[in-house]
């Protein structure tokens, strides 16, 4: 993960991760939910996990499409 994150530019310690099980594991493939935090941007996203997810994928794609960073608006 680190070397991900510092692939996109992004400082290792300004994230946390954070895992949450769920009472529906058994129903979703004994998987649950991963917390993906931005302490600097306070933004937060959620991914499932488990044998089936692509949790990992879609947080590789919220990276490159701009999450997690800083939001920026021209004002006219």
């Amino acid at each position: 993960m680190r070397g991900l994150l510092r692939a996109h530019g992004r400082a290792v310690e300004d994230f946390d991760f954070e895992t949450h099980e769920s009472g529906f594991q058994e129903l979703f493939g004994g998987g649950g939910i991963l917390a993906v935090r931005c302490r600097s941007t306070g933004e937060e996203r959620l991914y499932a996990t488990g044998a089936d997810s692509a949790w990992l994928s879609a947080f590789i794609l919220d990276l490159g499409a701009g999450h997690f960073a800083a939001f920026s608006r021209d004002v006219v």
